[in-house]
């Protein structure tokens, strides 16, 4: 192999290396956010999460524990892509969800985070989270799996 391509060769890999791969995303933080709504249920819960518009958004729930070894005393438990529709179970006890948004290679907290004004019966909790206050992109619905007590 000629010296020429060896260099045409190197400076290829080298680009594909260093521009061609996909840009990594910031670590989503949401024990940073400043609204974590919260949520609790003495027994199992199921949810459902749904994404009403465009864009990238991430579910996390999380616990709290003063002294526990989490972020600030939060534990992230589960995160899940809320690309359309997304499901799941829950333990029984409190819990705290946040729904951030993707935006220029950075997880954002939403600027409305918040109870929904729908409820019905079986529902624990209806949270609505969008980019700017009063938006409702992702609509968060937890309800029990069995009778108990629940409480907001």
């Amino acid at each position: 192999m000629k010296t020429s391509q060896f260099i045409v060769i190197a400076l290829m890999t080298l680009t594909i290396i260093c521009f061609g791969r996909p840009a990594f995303a910031a670590q989503a933080r949401p024990w940073l956010c400043r609204a974590k709504p919260v949520f609790s249920s003495d027994r199992p819960m199921t949810y459902e999460a749904v994404n009403r518009g465009a864009g990238r958004w991430l579910m996390t729930f999380m616990r709290f524990d003063p002294s526990g070894a989490g972020h600030d005393g939060f534990t992230v438990s589960s995160t899940q892509d809320v690309a359309g529709r997304s499901e799941g179970s829950l333990d029984g006890g409190q819990w705290y969800a946040v729904a951030l948004y993707f935006s220029s290679g950075h997880w954002i907290c939403p600027g409305n985070a918040g109870e929904s004004d729908e409820r019905s019966p079986g529902v624990v909790s209806s949270l609505c989270y969008g980019r700017d206050p009063g938006e409702c992109t992702v609509k968060l619905t937890v309800r029990s799996r069995a009778g108990g007590t629940t409480h907001p």
